[in-house]
């Protein structure tokens, strides 16, 4: 074996324990609706930091773009303002859902 795949197996097997233990650990009553949506409240601020993280950036962001970059040039470059305007939208925006979720 060489150590790519022992390495390779060593992250494998991490990520499977990880998630057995996150699936017992602070388990809520996912036969609620409010429990099943948001987690039972439980993210924490890490979490919540990593799960908007990968929806902004998508490999959209890292895949095709670059791409479309390359077939079309110049007209790629609406994603550069798109993620420029996100940023002070989603601060006007979360403030008020949060309100309305916490209620």
């Amino acid at each position: 074996m060489t150590a790519t795949i022992i390495i390779f197996a060593i992250l494998i097997i991490g990520v499977l324990i990880m998630g057995f233990l996150a699936a017992r650990w602070k388990s809520g009553d996912m036969s609620q609706m409010h429990e099943w949506g948001l987690g039972g409240r439980q993210f924490g601020t890490v979490i919540s930091w990593f799960l908007i993280g990968g929806d902004i950036y998508t490999a959209y962001t890292f895949i095709a773009v670059p791409a479309l970059m390359f077939g079309a040039g110049a007209l790629a470059f609406f994603a550069v303002p798109y993620t420029i305007v996100a940023y002070p939208i989603l601060y006007v925006i979360f403030p008020k859902l949060w309100r309305v979720s916490a209620r």
